[in-house]
């Protein structure tokens, strides 16, 4: 099988991106190098008679979903699309790589990016609000625990670090606002070659969201049309935010950091599915996007 995940980190997709990579550490100095993090479509546990290949699933899927979180936190650098496979020769990575894909953790930091594109893949006008995209009957609901787990081990997306150098236990945001400035031409490049459709900024403060709006969208804020900034319902703590850059066939959101520390977990699906409903009432139909990402290839 490792001859199979190597094929799928070196073709395609992530293998545009290892070119990229050898560029970009390059900008680091010597000793730093080491802490560096590759990223980018993340390789499911699937051997070769599977037919899954991540870089053809991503080629051909209509919502090509990708989270930016802020950093590594384990002090070290490694390939992080191998979240799911670990390392042939590493037993902890493989331990960890199962509790990753079987969504376990103190944290529920994966469990949460798991709701968020189960939401964002399968959401539609129609079935928007229903019982079957609910954040809180993965506690309650055995069934729907085991969608998730299956969705997040079947739908490809993109996992991607702002702060590119691994860090510690917690990133504190003056580190992750110069890595986004350092990294911002790097950074628009590894979207360049990925082609989302749907970026997710997993970050309390909006410094990644903003980040893009300045640096790979050059500033501009769409339209009234194109914009879904409101308080969530109830709540004028949860802040939603959606810009649909229709010309670049992206819709961009602003997401929480997703571990459950310090908020209520429904917080982080809704503050991102919540203005997706809101785009599905106002276009009826995510074929907008796909039509515009096809026009720009």
């Amino acid at each position: 099988m490792e001859n199979y995940i190597n094929k799928q980190l070196t073709e395609g997709y992530n293998g545009k991106l290892n070119e990229l990579f050898d560029k970009w550490i390059k900008s680091y100095q010597e000793d730093q190098r080491h802490l560096f993090c590759q990223d980018g479509l993340i390789v499911k546990a699937k051997d070769e008679d599977s037919g899954y290949d991540i870089n053809s699933e991503w080629e051909k899927s209509q919502r090509k979903i990708m989270f930016i979180v802020k950093d590594c936190p384990d002090g070290w650098g490694y390939d992080t699309r191998r979240l799911f496979v670990g390392y042939p020769d590493k037993a902890d990575s493989q331990k960890n790589a199962l509790k990753t894909r079987s969504l376990k953790g103190r944290t529920r930091f994966f469990k949460n990016i798991a709701l968020m594109l189960y939401g964002l893949y399968n959401l539609t006008e129609e079935n928007k609000g229903k019982t079957e995209i609910n954040c809180n009957s993965f506690k309650a609901d055995a069934t729907m625990r085991n969608i998730i787990v299956n969705a997040f081990n079947d739908i490809p997306f993109a996992y991607v670090e702002a702060k590119k150098l691994a860090g510690k236990e917690s990133c504190p945001d003056k580190d992750l606002q110069e890595s986004l400035v350092w990294d911002a031409a790097y950074l628009g490049e590894e979207i360049n070659i990925l082609k989302p459709n749907i970026i997710v900024c997993c970050d309390n403060h909006g410094l990644i969201f903003n980040s893009l709006v300045t640096n790979y969208f050059n500033g501009t804020i769409p339209d009234k049309d194109h914009v879904w900034e409101y308080d969530y319902p109830g709540s004028e703590y949860i802040k939603c935010k959606l810009y649909y850059y229709e010309e670049k066939g992206i819709l961009l959101f602003n997401s929480y950091h997703p571990t459950v520390l310090g908020k209520e977990e429904w917080t982080i699906y809704e503050k991102v599915i919540s203005p997706f409903r809101q785009f599905f009432a106002r276009y009826k139909t995510f074929d907008v996007i796909s039509a515009a990402n096809k026009t720009i290839q």
